[in-house]
This record gives C-alpha cells, structure tokens and sequence, in this order.
C-alpha cells in the first residue's frame, strides 16, 4: 500500500476524500488546496520558527483582541542620529500582519516575506536625505510625512515641469545621502526613445557609520536608474525606487523556510510551474462528484468568510456606489450590500 504525503500537523486536514497526485520524483502527493487549515497561535508560531532570514531581523508570531498577528523586528539604530559616534542598536516594530485561522501555511510564509521587505522599505525611506545648505536635514521619501498637510496644500509639493540637463542632474545628487553615503554619478546616457539610463555608486559613509556595520549590502553599490524624464523629481524617485529594489532582492536571497530559498532566483520559475500543473488536474478530481461538492463547499464558505460588512456612512456609501456600477458580480458582496442579484453559490465559485 502506498504511503500518502499527507499533512501530519493538527493544523492541517484532508478534506474528506481528497484525492493524490504522483509527482515527478515519483512521490505520492496530495496538494495544498485539498486541506482545511484552522490555525492557532501555536501554530503560526511553529511555522515562523522555521523561516531563517538574518541576525537582525527576528519575527514575532503573537495575538491580541482583532486576532492574531505575525511581526517584525529590527535591531538597528536611531536613523536620525547622524552624529558622528557609534550609536547605541534598539529593537523596533514594523506593522502587525493579521492572520486568519483559515490561512493556508504557504500565505503565513509569504505573509512573512512581504512582512520583512515592508520593514526595511520603512527604514530605507528614512535613510534617504536632503541637506540643505544651511545644515538642515530631512527624510522626504520617510512614511512620517504629514499627508493630510500635503493634500491640504498640494501647491507647495508639486514637482516644477522642468528639464534638467546632465550636468544639473548630476549637481542634484550633491545634496543628497543614502545612509550619510554620498551619492555618485558614474555615467549617463539618452537612449533612443528619449528615456535616460543614469549609473550611479554609493561612496563611503562616516567611520562610525562603518563600524556599526548597518546594512552591509549597500557598501560600494552601484545602480543603474531609468528615467522617464530628466527632472531633478524622476531621479530622486527612480533611486529611492532602486535602493528598495535592491533590499527586495536582498532578502528574496537570504530569505529561507526549512531551508528553501522559496524565493531566490535561482528557483526555475518553468519547473515550479510544472510542479504547480502536476497538483492540479481538476478535471480528473473534479470526476469524483462526492469530492467536488466537498471541495466547492470548502471553498464558497472560506471565500465568504473572507468578505467584510460594508458598515455605515461615506466610505459605505462610496463603496456601495463603485460596487454597483458592475452588477450583476460573481464572488462575495460585502454584509449589508443590498442587491437584487442572488449572491454566489458554492456552484459558481470554481
């Protein structure tokens, strides 16, 4: 008799009569979208305790009143130190990242990939400044800029139409540091189509800044930009963009869970659609009628759960609205929609 792979852990289980699949290697498979998952705190927990990334950056799996959550830390220092001494390292917190009992394992983990790139986007942006002459320092790019002023006085932040030339876009970056580095244009070009290839190199920061050793991967770093334009405004834009890039890249790297780098480029995206292919012939489960009622079910009721209440005044209103101008919809409407369509059965969710 053939031994299933089948999950072992209580927080996940076979829907009744799930079916299996053979992969490549020959081993007896059955996937991930024929298990029910009702999730605990233990539970999550157990999962981020198999995600490896880097010393700095431990993850936190915990659970208050609005449910559970997954969360991020990052042992650093105060970016807005920029003194000239070794700066003491503090813990700080990202967002908290709900997770529902339903949530399938592979979403917890990506959940916690995003999760890790959201928080270093968050203290890259803060990293990013403009000195003006006078020695005053600011982080535009920072998610600490009061947005309702902005919308309150767009005159004073809308970007000047202008043209810069390639020696007026290389004086910009004068003002300029990413992490107290000095930016440094290596080299531009116009392509053909009128859009501007621009080489840039990170210089050397302060010694203090180099024995704290805070992220080493941008030591040296030279980026290649492409701008739409040759405003002051696209450049700076194109590099914070860039710099997130490259922390993206970073920790799509470095990023593991029992020892997979599920995110490296060194996976081949054809063989994981192969593998993705091989785990799903519906057309052949869904010839189980018994099954497929069972596995329609499942997934009307999680999708259902997964639809909010409209709730009450502008922003329902404003949904209730957007929403109507596509009726008849397929799918979940949100509690306290009132509609003359039926809304979706189990029947048309697949």
């Amino acid at each position: 008799m053939t031994v299933l792979s089948i999950p072992s852990k209580p927080f996940e289980t076979l829907m009744p009569l799930a079916p299996s699949v053979i992969l490549s290697n020959g081993r007896p498979h059955v996937p991930q979208h024929y298990v029910q998952y009702q999730h605990s705190i233990t539970s999550v927990a157990q999962i981020i305790s198999e995600i490896e990334f880097d010393t700095h950056t431990p993850l936190f799996a915990a659970e208050d009143a609005g449910g559970m959550y997954l969360q991020v830390g990052l042992i650093g220092r105060e970016n807005y130190d920029r003194s000239h001494t070794i700066r003491p390292q503090k813990l700080v917190y990202g967002r908290k990242w709900r997770i529902d009992r339903d949530t399938p394992s592979s979403e917890i983990i990506q959940t916690a990939f995003l999760a890790i790139k959201k928080a270093r986007e968050h203290e890259l942006r803060e990293l990013l400044t403009f000195r003006k002459a006078a020695g005053q320092v600011s982080a535009p790019f920072s998610s600490h800029q009061d947005l309702a002023l902005m919308a309150q006085n767009p005159e004073l932040v809308h970007a000047p139409k202008t043209v810069e030339t390639a020696e007026a876009l290389r004086s910009c970056l004068l003002q300029w540091q990413f992490a107290q580095r000095p930016i440094e244009v290596l080299h531009i070009e116009q392509r053909h189509n009128q859009t501007i290839l621009l080489d840039i190199r990170l210089g050397e920061p302060p010694l203090a800044r180099k024995i704290e050793a805070d992220f080493p991967e941008f030591d040296g770093l030279e980026l290649t930009l492409l701008l739409q334009n040759s405003s002051a405004s696209e450049l700076l834009y194109a590099l914070m963009d860039a710099l997130i890039a490259h922390s993206d890249h970073w920790v799509a790297r470095h990023f593991t869970y029992q020892g997979l780098h599920r995110f490296s480029r060194k996976l081949d995206p054809h063989r994981i659609a192969e593998l993705s292919i091989s785990t799903r012939p519906y057309q052949r489960d869904m010839q189980n009628k018994p099954f497929e009622a069972i596995f329609r079910l499942s997934n009307y009721a999680v999708d259902a759960g997964r639809a909010p209440d409209l709730g009450s005044g502008p922003l329902a209103d404003k949904n209730r609205q957007l929403i109507s101008r596509f009726e008849p919809l397929a799918g979940h409407l949100p509690g306290g929609y009132a509609t003359k369509h039926e809304r979706a059965t189990p029947a048309e969710q697949f």
